[in-house]
C-alpha cells in the first residue's frame, strides 16, 4: 500500500512505533503498540493504538479531531505492515475502543481491500461465530490479520 502516512520512530524489535498527526489541533503524538498474548491454546500481538498523554499511556478514547484519520489510518497500516515483515507468523488483532471506532477500521479494510487482500489474511469477528474470513457488507466486532505466504 503506497498510502500517505506520517513518518514514524520506531523501536528495534518493531514493538512500538511514534509519530505526531499534524492538524488544526497542533502536533498530537500517537503510537501504535503490537503486544504479544500468550494463551494456553495460540498467541497473538494485541494492536494498541491512540494519542500518548502526558505520563506517557495510551488514551485510545480521546477524538484529536485533526482532520488527518486517513494518513494515521495509513500509518497504523503501514506499521502493521513493517511489523509482520519482522514477525511473518504472527497474527495481529485490532478492536476499536467504541463500536464506531471498529466501523471506521471496517470501512478502511473495505477501501483498501484490494491492496490489503493479497498480502494479508483478514478475520473478522461475530459475536455467534467467531473469527470468519472478512466479508465486505458484515458487520465486525474485531478483525486478525496474517500475513500470506508469499
Amino acid at each position: 500500500m503506497n498510502l500517505d502516512h506520517y513518518a514514524y520512530l520506531m523501536s528495534e524489535d518493531f514493538l512500538s512505533y511514534h509519530f505526531c498527526s499534524e492538524g488544526p489541533n497542533g502536533k498530537i503524538r500517537k503510537v501504535i503498540l503490537f503486544t504479544l498474548v500468550t494463551m494456553p491454546s495460540k498467541s497473538y500481538y494485541n494492536l494498541s493504538f491512540g494519542d500518548l498523554d502526558e505520563e506517557g499511556k495510551i488514551n485510545d478514547f480521546v477524538t484529536s479531531n485533526n482532520h488527518d484519520a486517513e494518513k494515521v489510518l495509513a500509518t497504523v497500516a503501514r506499521a502493521v505492515i513493517v511489523f509482520t515483515n519482522n514477525y511473518p507468523d504472527a497474527v495481529v488483532f485490532a478492536e476499536g475502543s467504541t463500536a464506531s471506532r471498529t466501523r471506521r477500521y471496517q470501512m478502511g479494510i473495505n477501501k483498501f481491500w484490494n491492496e490489503i487482500e493479497p498480502v494479508f489474511k483478514v478475520f473478522g469477528f461475530v459475536k455467534s461465530e467467531g473469527f470468519k474470513p472478512f466479508r465486505s457488507g458484515m458487520n465486525y466486532m474485531a478483525f486478525a490479520v496474517k500475513r500470506k505466504k508469499m
